[in-house]
């Protein structure tokens, strides 16, 4: 993990009391949604495609443990082709 995961990962960890819910925000290319709908099998996304069709904005709150367990989703979506994370 980098300098700058690892201090991101310490400022969620000083501003939130874990276990609480936590919003995520994503950009992904339309054709790509499926592979972040996997990540969230259980949660309800809630979806804007783009004016195009071209991108998809997703939006979702999950209830996470700490700030490594946010890292982690951040990490696994990162992985995700052409998914930009807000």
């Amino acid at each position: 993990m980098t300098d700058r995961n690892n201090h991101f990962e310490s400022i969620l960890d000083e501003h939130h009391q874990w276990p609480c819910p936590y919003v995520f925000k994503f950009i992904v290319p339309t054709g790509n949604l499926p592979l972040l709908a996997a990540l969230f099998e259980s949660e309800r996304l809630v979806t804007r495609e783009s004016s195009g069709g071209k991108y998809t904005s997703v939006t979702l709150e999950s209830t996470m443990c700490s700030g490594s367990e946010v890292m982690t989703v951040y990490r696994k979506a990162s992985e995700i082709p052409g998914l930009v994370a807000l």
